[in-house]
């Protein structure tokens, strides 16, 4: 968009007199002018005499599969790399789906913003105008409440004006509209404190519940609106006290339980409604869990007379669509015709229920069938369809019957009853409900990157065989630890180095033999790593060991550490270590303790010890700030949290009590501003959960407002802004994996 607008005033810049000054700091001259335009266009935060301009609200796609977790960034250019345990890079879309119909992209973010649903969706149906009503678990929307059930309006904007309020979580399974009201069926009890059973009428406007009562004994599964009649079913036997044998009709002219009552009758649950063309007349073609009247599917002519339809599955149908004279089902079958291999997946003729011999080989149960101008859209567990990789979601074209190209690529799949389907208007778009995942996804093996200024991931994609646990770059490498044993097929035991900006591996194998490495940093001479290990190329290095950055050879230096190494810090002219051990530098050193550069001997810094885990260290002001478990210092209180002063190494009087629960990762800014993260509840007298700023210059604590789902395990600033990554699943009740970015407050 900047770019755009670059483009569109430049000529006139070009075109106008110049200024009368040309100095380029100067902001009356046009290279000041022009300079500026440019900074804003590209985005520009480094220093400068002219203004800086963030970037736009940026889409950054999360991480997903594996643990869905980034344990480390680092910044190279106009990219931030990611360091973790992942498979795969999505758009944090949350649970539903807009789509384009023909390429199966993801309508992009700035286009409409996704929804960012917080939960399961299991229910979607067109407002008739453009827009969606979607339903399931969740309670949020976008970061606003909305209770179950949201309203999307054509303009892509959510209907604040539609806000039902259940109260009492119901399990929706499915919705149809007619008119003003919206007609909800699943597992419910009550609504917005009247009891409703299993079926909820709501006015489609303003969401308050209709007074329309429909006593629908156990679950409605499934909801069709047909010639102003709504057809329910599912596994209940009464509604309104009279017998329906797991379907019923109501007459929604009158808003009254319709006289219909079918002739079948059913021994297990209905799941599947659609209304199709039998023998040129008008049917109700119906599937399920059943073996009577018919095997798993029948038909009933809109009187509710059984019909000789009979297409004879051996397994649960869930979807039923139709298409001129052809049906389309799924389910979880492998037969059809009494013994025609088909599985999953059967096309069969709407008059004789005969298969008609189109075998498209889908690997999976096919939970959703939907058709939409005479494109056939299947939805399920399957990652294959005639042979052609589709995770999950598959369209055919109902004319020639072949499979389309469209193609979403899923990274979960959809069970029952999720992956209803609408349609926009002109049905270039749908909207599928499902679960919280993402969609459109690359494969990613636990590192990768993505640009800073569109979010999207770069082409970059070695093969990592395990987790990665740090990322550190000096002098244009790369370097990064972790439990991973090869790269892309090479031997690299758990430390590897890359180079900049070609992203080559480098030969460099340090073979670090066992254990993991967790922590990297560097001096102009050497980069250190800590861990738990114990040998390095053939030499014995115990949980902490160096390599020279000009020859990238083992150095000598040799702490030993008889216990893991959690945090490392560089104080110059030694490298203070923190972690698990009671020795290190040859002297007994409880959980934290400097060691010379030159030989890894211990030095008397600090000048006493905590009585826990050191596992995060930062600095300000000639302070060293020391994070873990431990509770005391030297005999005194010192609740996660301590400092000491970096020339004496004394720790100081205890300044910040975290209360409630542990310390997890902390950072500060050149100006002084801490961020701090973990399990507590207050800092000091200040109330704050698990995230808190503090002004190290004034010692005020700030709680951050936004609620996190995740524990922060790396930070890494970005100009005014900081990248917060962990084992993250939401941020402020919007669903984010793996990692977000902030606004850093102002001090």
């Amino acid at each position: 968009m900047r770019i755009q607008l670059f483009i569109l005033f430049l000529p006139i810049f070009f075109f106008c007199k110049p200024a009368d000054l040309s100095n380029g700091c100067d902001p009356k001259s046009k290279s000041y002018l022009l300079g500026s335009i440019l900074r804003f266009a590209t985005s520009d935060i480094s220093p400068s005499c002219l203004p800086a301009f963030s970037p736009l609200d940026v889409d950054y796609w999360g991480v997903f599969g594996g643990s869905a977790t980034v344990n480390s960034m680092e910044i190279y250019g106009n990219e931030l790399i990611l360091g973790g345990s992942f498979t795969a890079l999505g758009p944090n879309v949350g649970s539903s789906y807009h789509l384009d119909t023909n390429s199966g992209k993801i309508i992009s973010n700035f286009e409409c913003p996704f929804l960012k649903l917080n939960d399961i969706a299991k229910a979607v149906v067109s407002d008739g105008s453009g827009g969606y009503y979607i339903a399931g678990n969740f309670t949020y929307a976008r970061g606003f409440q909305f209770q179950n059930v949201v309203h999307m309006l054509p303009n892509c904007k959510l209907d604040f004006n539609f806000r039902p309020n259940p109260i009492t979580p119901p399990n929706i399974y499915s919705m149809a509209i007619l008119g003003d009201k919206l007609y909800i069926g699943g597992v419910i009890s009550s609504w917005d404190g009247n009891t409703r059973n299993n079926f909820v009428v709501l006015n489609r406007y303003s969401g308050a519940l209709d007074s329309m009562v429909m006593d629908v004994n156990s679950a409605v599964e499934k909801l069709l609106v047909y010639n102003q009649k709504l057809y329910i079913a599912g596994q209940f036997a009464t509604v309104n006290g009279f017998g329906r044998d797991r379907i019923a009709r109501i007459d929604l002219l009158t808003s009254s339980l319709d006289s219909w009552v079918a002739s079948s009758t059913q021994n297990s649950t209905i799941r599947a409604l659609a209304i199709g063309s039998i023998s040129g007349a008008p049917a109700l073609i119906v599937g399920g869990a059943f073996t009577t009247p018919r095997n798993y599917a029948f038909a009933l002519d809109l009187n509710g007379t059984l019909l000789a339809w009979n297409p004879n599955f051996n397994g649960i149908v869930d979807a039923i669509a139709t298409s001129g004279s052809k049906i389309y089902v799924g389910g979880s079958f492998t037969t059809v015709n009494g013994g025609t291999a088909r599985s999953n997946f059967a096309v069969v003729d709407s008059n004789t229920g005969t298969e008609l011999g189109l075998n498209y080989g889908v690997n999976g149960n096919v939970h959703q069938v939907i058709e939409n101008n005479g494109q056939i859209y299947l939805f399920g567990s399957f990652t294959s369809v005639l042979g052609e990789t589709r995770n999950y979601a598959a369209s055919i074209d109902a004319n020639t019957n072949i499979t389309r190209e469209w193609n979403p690529n899923f990274f979960n799949q959809f069970s029952y009853p999720s992956a209803a389907a609408a349609f926009s208007l002109d049905g270039s778009r749908m909207m599928i409900p499902g679960s919280v995942s993402t969609v459109n996804y690359v494969n990613r093996s636990n590192i990768a990157s993505v640009y800073l200024d569109s979010g999207l991931p770069s082409n970059w994609s070695p093969s990592i065989d395990n987790e990665v646990s740090v990322l550190h770059i000096k002098r244009n490498f790369l370097f990064l630890g972790g439990s991973f044993t090869s790269i892309s097929g090479q031997s690299r035991p758990r430390l590897a180095a890359f180079r900049l900006p070609t992203y080559d591996l480098l030969s460099f194998n340090p073979n670090v033999t066992s254990g993991v490495v967790t922590n990297l940093i560097s001096d102009e001479t050497n980069f250190y790593f800590g861990g738990t290990f114990t040998n390095v190329n053939g030499s014995t290095r115990n949980n902490v060991a160096a390599f020279s950055l000009d020859s990238f050879n083992l150095t000598s230096w040799n702490p030993n550490a008889n216990n893991q190494v959690s945090a490392l810090f560089d104080l110059n002219d030694s490298i203070l270590l923190g972690g698990l051990f009671t020795n290190a530098g040859g002297s007994i050193s409880t959980y934290i303790r400097a060691v010379n550069k030159t030989d890894g001997t211990a030095l008397n810094i600090p000048t006493t010890f905590p009585n826990a885990d050191v596992s995060g260290f930062a600095s300000y002001n000639g302070k060293i700030y020391v994070g873990g478990t431990f509770t005391t210092v030297g005999g005194f209180s010192n609740q996660n949290l301590a400092s000491f002063q970096k020339d004496t190494g004394v720790f100081e009087t205890n300044r910040f009590q975290l209360n409630g629960g542990a310390f997890y990762n902390m950072f500060v800014t050149n100006d002084g501003l801490m961020v701090l993260h973990g399990g507590f509840s207050s800092i000091n007298s200040t109330t704050a959960q698990g995230t808190a700023f503090i002004n190290l210059n004034t010692n005020q604590v700030t709680p951050w407002k936004v609620s996190q789902t995740g524990v922060t395990f790396h930070q890494k600033q970005y100009g005014k802004y900081l990248f917060i990554a962990g084992n993250i699943t939401e941020r402020g009740y919007e669903p984010f994996s793996g990692y977000h970015r902030i606004d850093l407050p102002k001090l």
